[in-house]
């Protein structure tokens, strides 16, 4: 399948102590849509460094861990893992 585009689905807020994740959608050239939630390094450890947090770890298979939420930061991310074919892996089909 071809990624045609993306789009965030949620505004990015930038508090040094943001802990949530971004969702986006993908949009694939048979029309087909699928999305996925993207953490950066510094969001998941803030997540995991909650005292709160219970359970104290979490397995999302449709997470794509980038650098940064910069628009060419995701783009470069989601283009390499469409070529190593390992997209569809990492979002889940909207129904």
């Amino acid at each position: 399948m071809t990624l045609l585009n993306w789009k965030f689905d949620d505004e990015i807020q930038g508090a040094p102590d943001e802990w949530n994740w971004v969702e986006i959608t993908l949009t694939f050239l048979d029309g087909s849509k699928r999305w996925s939630i993207l953490y950066t390094p510094e969001r998941l450890l803030n997540n995991l460094s909650r005292p709160n947090i219970d359970p104290p770890g979490l397995h999302i298979p449709h997470m794509i861990i980038v650098r940064s939420y910069r628009r060419e930061d995701v783009e470069r991310t989601l283009r390499f893992l469409e070529a190593e074919s390992e997209l569809i892996s990492a979002s889940k089909l909207i129904d």
